[in-house]
């Protein structure tokens, strides 16, 4: 049951927030575990530890941090596709176009 609830919540994140988002929430939550784990249970932190929870830590910040020096890529678009029809020539996009 716990597995249903997991796959829905993190299918549901993707169809509100995108991928990208739910990687970065997912990432989120599992350094937050890691870090509750040695809070609650006695473990010894060593340096290393400690490092890599900071390197979890910088990686989701470094990620939340918008870039607006570089402008995106824009990607052209597709040119329409003519198709001989019973009803004259008609243009359809690529994608929309039959398989068979």
């Amino acid at each position: 049951m716990a597995t249903f609830i997991g796959q829905v919540s993190v299918l549901s994140l993707i169809a509100l927030f995108g991928a990208a988002t739910t990687a970065l929430i997912t990432t989120a939550r599992k350094g937050v575990t890691l870090l509750l784990s040695y809070l609650i249970f006695t473990k010894p932190l060593t340096e290393q530890h400690g490092s890599g929870l900071l390197l979890i830590a910088m990686g989701i910040v470094l990620k939340m941090v918008p870039m607006d020096s570089k402008a995106p890529a824009k990607i052209p678009a597709r040119p329409a596709v003519r198709i001989a029809g019973g009803d004259g020539d008609r243009e359809e996009d690529e994608e929309r176009k039959s398989l068979v």
